[in-house]
């Protein structure tokens, strides 16, 4: 029989799968890479390990962090001396591949025209073209695999005569603005704090209650929206007028509320139509 420490752990990676599929999706969407994705949850990791030992006791102590984590200890020192673990040019061998590329194309004389900009490079040929800048700065990457992921990603338009033009530096969905990425680190931080707080001290939930139906049709959809729309506007304001009177005093806390609706249904996401792909051949030698 499975002891009940080894069912928590593999509940706990089956529930930390589920949290970093979607927060996954959100590196890649904002240009992120896994290497970004692994330099932060190490710094939080160790962040979060220090703010729990100043809790209990006056002073940091890196070895007891490097037990808990697994870090180095020269590694957690580095990232405790740090203000600021954000960096808005990440070393090479942490980026996307595809932005790695995209960022050469910008930058090195060979793929830029007279202007500076990235030059329209010819998918397959002699010279500076898009096949040589990927076999140059994506470490083994097919040359037509990240063609196909600069497509989707809308960064770059095949034009005619099997041409390749750049139409950004980066690739970031199109969706994210810096206001879109604060509300989402803001929210998802009290929504996952809240839950957590519920876990160690289910006594006193913060959270109060959940409801849900899987019965939900789409036609239903709208009406749920607006009905929720204006019930929680109603509901947030009082709350917003209670808080409001509650005199600040030294010691007091931070108390927040936030109305959560989710839906779950694919149903709902706008369906893209398949496009064909478009086949490109290298043109003999001595043919341009």
């Amino acid at each position: 029989m499975s002891s009940p420490r080894g069912d928590v752990r593999a509940l706990a990676r089956k529930a930390l799968l589920q949290l970093l599929e979607p927060l996954t999706a959100f590196v890649i969407d904002a240009g992120l890479s896994a290497g970004d994705m692994n330099l932060l949850l190490r710094a939080a990791a160790v962040r979060a390990f220090a703010k729990r030992q100043l809790e209990i006791s006056r002073r940091v102590n890196i070895s007891g962090i490097a037990a808990t984590t697994g870090i180095p200890r020269a590694e957690i020192s580095r990232i405790l001396k740090q203000k600021n673990v954000q960096d808005d040019r990440p070393p090479d061998r942490r980026q996307q591949s595809t932005n790695r590329i995209l960022a050469a194309w910008h930058d090195e004389p060979k793929f830029t025209n007279v202007n500076g900009q990235p030059a329209t490079l010819k998918i397959y040929g002699r010279g500076a073209t898009f096949e040589s800048l990927v076999r140059s700065f994506g470490r083994g990457i097919p040359p037509r695999a990240v063609l196909d992921e600069l497509l989707r990603s809308r960064v770059v338009d095949v034009l005619p005569g099997q041409r390749v033009r750049a139409r950004a530096s980066l690739s970031v969905h199109r969706g994210l603005s810096p206001q879109v990425i604060k509300a989402f680190g803001d929210r998802a931080s009290d929504l996952l704090s809240t839950m957590l707080s519920n876990m160690r001290a289910p006594e006193t939930p913060r959270f109060l209650a959940t409801v849900a139906a899987p019965t939900a049709t789409k036609k239903m959809l709208p009406l749920i929206r607006k009905e929720l729309s204006s019930r929680s506007a109603e509901f947030l304001s009082e709350m917003q007028e209670t808080l409001a009177v509650a005199p600040r005093k030294r010691g007091s806390s931070t108390v927040g509320v936030t109305v959560f609706y989710h839906e779950t249904s694919r149903a709902n996401f706008p369906k893209r139509s398949r496009a064909t792909r478009t086949n490109f051949r290298r043109r003999p030698l001595g043919k341009g």
